[in-house]
């Protein structure tokens, strides 16, 4: 498969050229080639031909693409629904395709001309569904790249990185505060590994002051360390870093240290037992109840996915995801455990964590029992998100909090500009 590059562009997003973001979202989708000479296609070959002034991303290209079944070419206009900014057509009908294109003709001119022979499609109407990969219903936005729009297209791409089904320090607190360190290690040329990197050496120094009892130097070498794992991954999907090794480094990183922590603080406390309700508990017998918690809300997720086509367990209904926004992974125990320090009463933290890790695991059990009786008597589950559209993503609250709307509302003003001129 081969791409065409149409116009110039030198407006750079997030430190990556046009030239350099096409190619890396075509790397993703397959073994694209680019072609400078039409003239070179053999008759059984496809082409993508694009305008480098132009912005796409991965979740887009692969959508057209996936249209070459339906008609003999498939063009792509930008949101406001008046060029012609990509093609993915044969190469018998590429030439005549490519010189419209750069005549800059009306969308509308060219289908009418062609006939039924081109579809017809703008980035609203061939996105929008449920993005697996974020969680969240996704929508994508064709806009023209251009200087004076540069930040507000970067902000687009920066909100659009964020997954929709998360929990919510993630979702609410981080954004704004990660965005401007993510333009801080742009500029620097700090890659989302190092930041990794530091995160894991945060992680290790953490534990170490929670095992010594300093627990509110450990939580704050703890909240940095949540914080930079929320810049590595925004940092890798802007600036199309992502990498094998990242991905193992961030998510190994993510399973493997929370317990840790939790035992850390327990040791801290210099105690062998609790009061819990008025109950005496010994303290190895809590930690046994949090790790067994923490493994089997794992387990669970993981049998879900596995069990129920791929799908993740806080994706299936709205109530999962609401318990996603709290459930007792990593950045609400350290809330509990933070506002417990704050409270004076560090013991009482270790407790909530064990307390809120073994309701959080019953739930998730509760749901994969109910989702195996769901799948035995009614069908295929499928997440909630499949069947929003873009009218409710503007019309409810509630429903934006899981889709992605955010990124959209970026982009409005700048479509909005586009329709003007």
């Amino acid at each position: 498969m081969y791409y065409h590059l149409v116009k110039q562009c030198d407006v750079p997003l997030w430190g990556v050229s046009p030239e350099q973001r096409i190619a890396k979202n075509l790397r993703k989708l397959g073994a694209f080639e680019q072609l400078d000479d039409l003239r070179l296609l053999q008759p059984d070959d496809a082409v993508l031909i694009l305008r480098l002034d132009y912005l796409y991303d991965a979740y887009l290209l692969s959508k057209i693409i996936s249209q070459t079944h339906t008609s003999s070419s498939t063009l792509l206009t930008d949101s406001s629904d008046d060029k012609v900014v990509a093609a993915w057509t044969s190469a018998a009908a590429a030439p005549a395709l490519l010189a419209r294109i750069e005549k800059e003709d009306s969308a509308q001119e060219i289908a009418q001309d062609a006939g039924e022979a081109v579809s017809l499609f703008s980035p609203e109407a061939l996105t929008g569904g449920y993005d697996p990969k974020l969680r969240k219903f996704n929508l994508s936005h064709v806009v023209k790249v251009v200087a004076e729009d540069q930040v507000q297209i970067e902000n687009y791409l920066y909100d659009k990185s964020y997954k929709g089904i998360t929990d919510f320090v993630t979702k609410w607190l981080w954004p704004a505060p990660a965005r401007w360190v993510v333009r801080r290690c742009v500029e620097m040329n700090i890659s989302p590994n190092k930041v990794t990197s530091f995160g894991w050496i945060l992680t290790v120094i953490a534990g170490v002051l929670f095992y010594q009892g300093q627990f509110a130097l450990g939580l704050l070498a703890a909240w940095l360390m949540t914080f930079l794992d929320t810049v590595d991954g925004k940092l890798a999907r802007v600036s199309l870093q992502s990498s094998k090794l990242g991905h193992w480094m961030d998510h190994g990183l993510d399973i493997i240290h929370p317990p840790i922590w939790y035992w850390c603080w327990a040791m801290g406390l210099g105690l062998n037992e609790l009061d819990i309700f008025g109950r005496v508990m010994m303290l190895d017998h809590l930690f046994i109840v949090m790790l067994l918690a923490y493994v089997g809300g794992r387990l669970f997720e993981g049998l879900f996915q596995i069990s129920f086509d791929n799908i993740e367990i806080f994706c299936w209904k709205p109530i999962d995801a609401y318990h996603r926004l709290f459930t007792a992974r990593r950045n609400p125990c350290i809330v509990l455990l933070s506002i417990a320090l704050y409270l004076m009463n560090a013991e009482a933290g270790f407790i909530w964590v064990v307390l809120w890790s073994a309701l959080s695991t019953i739930l998730l059990a509760l749901r994969f029992i109910h989702a195996s009786f769901y799948r035995l008597f009614i069908g295929r589950l499928r997440p909630w998100i499949e069947d929003v559209d873009a009218e409710q993503a503007k019309s409810s609250r509630v429903i934006q909090w899981f889709t992605g709307r955010q990124a959209d509302t970026t982009i409005a003003s700048l479509i909005k500009r586009s329709n003007r001129r």
